[in-house]
């Protein structure tokens, strides 16, 4: 009788830090729910106090990969002089070729408003700030070798 009950407050304080783990999470985010206008596949990323949301796919028409983040309340988010849909085209930190649909899962933690960090390690980048992003990530890549958190 003793063992079921530890058991049983054992799987109680499983669930509650669960619970607790959730709402961090969403709170930390500032985005609890998806705003209208938001993609149903974007997910919650912290690049702001307010949070914001991230969305990649593989346009099959052009065999590109195309990103675009929204504010909290679900405006989007366009590059400065970059207001129009050729500012969602983005291209592989390294390699070449657009990334499968299947590994576009958006690693929420890294990513931000200026580049898309994979959950696969790839890092997405936008096509018309390539070259300046791709130094950004290049010295978060040396950073990232020398140990820094």
């Amino acid at each position: 009788m003793l063992s079921k009950r530890k058991r049983l407050r054992a799987l109680n304080w499983s669930i509650a830090s669960s619970v607790a783990l959730m709402l961090t999470v969403n709170v930390g985010t500032g985005c609890t729910q998806r705003p209208t206008g938001v993609p149903d596949g974007a997910v919650a990323i912290t690049f702001s106090k307010a949070g914001g949301w991230a969305y990649c796919w593989l346009d099959t028409s052009i065999d590109l990969n195309r990103c675009r983040t929204y504010s909290s309340d679900g405006s989007r988010l366009y590059r400065f002089h970059h207001e129009s849909d050729e500012d969602d085209v983005f291209l592989r930190y390294g390699g070449s070729g657009p990334v499968p649909r299947d590994q576009l899962r958006i690693d929420v933690v890294h990513s931000g408003q200026d580049f898309i960090w994979l959950e696969n390690g790839e890092v997405l980048i936008p096509r018309n700030d390539f070259d300046n992003q791709k130094r950004l990530i290049d010295e978060l890549m040396r950073a990232r070798a020398k140990g820094a958190p």
